[in-house]
């Protein structure tokens, strides 16, 4: 019986190998006789330790664990089970996930995931037992926490979770491909955490693997950074800890992570890179830290190798495949050579990865001093400003952008089209898309009359849920560059999504969901960029789209993303008196606004005052 009090400190004579250790943080890994491995994350100095055990044999068997001594086995409301003991002395361990068989291959991809099969449990007087089988060649893993007499307070905030606690929130990884996959409770963390990593928590298309993501452990950062302010557990920041060194002791010699999302090569994929950087920045602004500094030094040095010139200026690459046409021609998307604009021919020109890069480089400049990246970021301003300024063939473009426009209606509106313009629907859908990369490919553009934002230059099809992610960037970039004329763009993009019926197609098309996710996240940011009261009304509208389409609200709405709003000037989420209720949080130093709006079709109140069913009130 593996007895897991006791090897959450390793055995005399076990080499042990430390992962990564800062002032108040240290992660070891040790084997154990039959191969296992476990990790160990210490809360310096609390005494608080999470383990991560992975046991693997080649063989079918099964194995029991347990916890030796008067223990009480019971359901934990922040997810999970509470193994708490009768004495007040001893430690209590919380369980956040079930016990899982895996299978993995060299490069870490999680193939095959399932709750691994129990042959019951057995509480006695003088132990705690569970016996799981184990099928032949997977890995069973198992993680929990050891919680000691001294810092029971954290058992306390476990078992009483709050209404804000219990909501699902959007993960920018997971929830972009399965809004179900929503972050929700503590436990939920462990979903994404595993043996050290942090993954999406999904099987992701061609390859149907989990890869590891920065993207969702950005997401889950400023989730838990939220959770924290709202309610002052310490909980959330020993769980920032995990993530942030977690992701830290992830990232390569040479500064940048690698994600193999769609290739053996284990590519890497910038957008994610960049969410590692935002969080790497956020962190080192909350409090200086050399490891943390170290690690966004190097960040920043890989991510600026990983671009192409253009006739206007630098633009960063979507992937390190965009390296040559060999290694593209590995990538699964339909794409096209092409030297429009003086690009490399493998480059897609893929819009929002190259704003996210910019904005990544930016912060990365406000926070450490360092500005040897500042002429590079220009140049990329400058590229980005030629390319979404192209109005070329307004001829060809304004009719065919028409038609397309209706495939992007919702079902239910396209129905009530007149015959004629169904036939013309169904004719962009069958030619004019198909053939939309072939145009561009002779006359270059990405915004399109209406205000419709498309993903790439290169690549086949229309990616009409990356709009939403495109109008977010800009937004963002307006923050960070000023001096750059995007509004006109912007404003013709938050028109066309709000009005043409879009919104209603995304969440109406299976996939396609999570588009209204980053949509919400888009409005935030022009929120605290504008005073003006109609981009408050369609944040409110999103969330109610949000919660009725069964994704969680962006964790930006917690009011805790540094980007936003500065680390010192960032206030409080209030704590929700009614789990129907969601708030935006657009407070800073100086200024409280709050957003409260009834997702229910019954009749709620927010501190004394009446809200009707899907409808909001604005606090300030």
């Amino acid at each position: 019986m593996y007895k897991l009090e006791k090897i959450t400190e390793p055995p005399d004579g076990i080499c042990v190998q430390r992962v990564i250790e800062s002032h108040d943080f240290k992660r070891e890994k040790w084997l154990i006789a039959d191969g296992s491995e476990i990790i160990k994350d210490s809360f310096i100095p609390t005494g608080i330790a999470c383990c991560f055990l992975r046991l693997s044999q080649s063989t079918e068997g099964s194995v029991r664990f347990g916890f030796a001594g008067n223990y009480s086995l019971s359901s934990c409301r922040s997810g999970g089970w509470l193994v708490t003991s009768f004495s007040q002395e001893q430690p209590a361990y919380w369980i956040p996930q079930n016990i899982c068989l895996r299978s993995l291959d060299a490069n870490k991809h999680i193939l095959t995931q399932a709750v691994a099969g129990t042959a019951g449990f057995n509480i006695s007087d003088s132990n705690v037992t569970v016996e799981c089988s184990i099928p032949k060649n997977l890995s069973l893993d198992l993680v929990f926490w050891k919680i000691p007499a001294e810092a029971s307070k954290i058992v306390s905030e476990l078992e009483q979770p709050a209404a804000l606690e219990t909501q699902p929130f959007f993960m920018f990884g997971s929830s972009a491909f399965q809004p179900s996959m929503a972050y929700q409770k503590p436990a939920g963390l462990y979903a994404h955490l595993v043996h050290g990593h942090v993954y999406e928590n999904h099987a992701i298309w061609p390859r149907y693997w989990r890869i590891c993501s920065e993207f969702d452990a950005y997401a889950l950062y400023l989730t838990l950074s939220g959770l924290e302010s709202a309610t002052h557990k310490r909980i959330y920041s020993l769980m920032k800890e995990q993530i942030l060194f977690s992701v830290i002791a992830r990232q390569s010699g040479d500064g940048g992570w690698y994600h193999g999302e769609w290739t053996d090569r284990m590519e890497s994929h910038s957008r994610f890179h960049c969410a590692a950087m935002h969080l790497l920045t956020q962190a080192l602004e909350e409090q200086s830290d050399d490891i943390v500094r170290k690690a966004l030094e190097k960040a920043a040095s890989f991510i600026s190798k990983q671009t192409d010139k253009i006739k206007a200026g630098t633009w960063f690459l979507h992937d390190s495949l965009e390296s040559s046409p060999e290694t593209q021609r590995l990538n699964p998307f339909r794409w096209v050579k092409s030297r429009a604009l003086g690009k490399s021919p493998a480059n897609m020109l893929v819009l929002n990865t190259h704003l996210d890069t910019m904005i990544a480089l930016k912060r990365y400049e406000q926070v450490t001093g360092d500005k040897q990246y500042e002429t590079m970021v220009s140049s990329a301003c400058d590229a980005t400003k030629a390319v979404i300024n192209l109005r070329p063939a307004e001829w060809l473009y304004r009719p065919l952008f028409w038609a397309i426009g209706l495939t992007l209606l919702p079902t239910s509106a396209a129905k009530k089209l007149p015959l004629p313009m169904r036939a013309i629907k169904r004719l962009a859908w069958k030619c004019f898309i198909p053939w939309l990369y072939q145009i561009k490919r002779v006359f270059p553009r990405l915004v399109m009359p209406g205000g419709y934002i498309d993903r790439a230059l290169s690549l086949k099809g229309l990616a009409d849920d990356y709009h939403s992610m495109n109008v977010m960037d800009l937004i963002r970039c307006k923050r960070q560059f000023p001096g750059k004329d995007f509004n006109k763009v912007i404003d013709k993009a938050l028109e066309f999504t709000q009005k043409h019926g879009i919104r209603a197609h995304w969440a109406g098309t299976k996939g396609k969901e999570y588009a209204l996710g980053f949509w919400a996240e888009a409005l935030y940011h022009m929120c605290m960029l504008s005073d003006d009261q109609k981009y408050r009304n369609w944040l409110a509208e999103a969330i109610i789209d949000l919660t009725a389409n069964g994704l969680g609200l962006p964790p930006s709405l917690l009011g805790a993303n540094a980007e936003a709003v500065p680390v010192k000037e960032q206030l409080p989420y209030p704590l929700l008196e009614d789990s129907g209720l969601r708030i935006a949080n657009l407070s800073r130093e100086g200024h409280i606004e709050i957003i409260v709006v009834n997702t229910t079709g019954a009749v709620l109140s927010f501190k004394g005052e009446i809200i009707q069913p899907y409808s909001w009130i604005i606090k300030t």
